[in-house]
């Protein structure tokens, strides 16, 4: 700033003094001081702005290098968590292969219980139908005792009235009664039975 007054004054006196002649040396010093003055001050404006830059330089080198070190550490960080990633995804599918192994063992041996229980209960279902079939035979065989044994009855019954015989009639008709009544207890035995094993 005091270079810069000097210099405007400097001027203001070497306008004064431009219509003397025999001052023109001291003009020409006047110039040279005012030259020399901006000089001074272009070169002081010069290496402030050299510095600033220099500053700003160093500013920007330090930003960069501190950028560089979070980016490095960022990238160490990304590296180590990828490699996690990676192992933790080798640990997930040796775990699924595993239990896909177990999978297949438990559906092969479900499956091979199941042919083994289908088998188990169609044998027993086999057997309870020869069974039951053998218990109707025999139902079907007292049946067919019981109905002769009535008809035998009422043959009885005709011939007793007949002949008039009675004694001999009712002897054998209550013997007839007789088979009849133990006929039917057996029937009702067998349908018990058979009622039985069918629930």
């Amino acid at each position: 700033m005091g270079l810069q007054r000097s210099s405007y004054l400097n001027q203001g006196v070497m306008m004064k003094l431009r219509g003397v002649k025999h001052l023109k040396p001291l003009v020409t010093v006047l110039r040279e001081l005012d030259n020399h003055a901006k000089c001074q001050s272009m070169k002081e404006e010069l290496k402030r702005v050299n510095d600033e830059h220099a500053i700003k330089e160093d500013e920007h080198r330090n930003t960069m290098e501190i950028l560089k070190q979070e980016h490095a550490m960022k990238i160490k960080d990304l590296e180590r968590q990828f490699r996690c990633c990676q192992d933790v995804n080798e640990e997930l599918q040796q775990d699924l292969a595993a239990h896909k192994n177990k999978i297949d063992i438990l559906t092969n041996s479900l499956a091979q219980v199941n042919t083994d229980v289908e088998l188990k209960y169609h044998h027993e279902i086999q057997d309870l139908k020869d069974w039951l079939m053998l218990e109707q035979e025999d139902k079907n065989d007292s049946n067919k005792k019981l109905q002769n044994a009535e008809n035998e009855l009422q043959i009885c019954k005709m011939k007793q009235a007949e002949q008039q015989s009675e004694s001999t009639s009712n002897r054998r008709v209550d013997t007839l009664k007789q088979k009849i009544m133990k006929l039917r207890k057996e029937n009702e035995v067998l349908k018990r039975q058979l009622h039985g094993q069918a629930f």
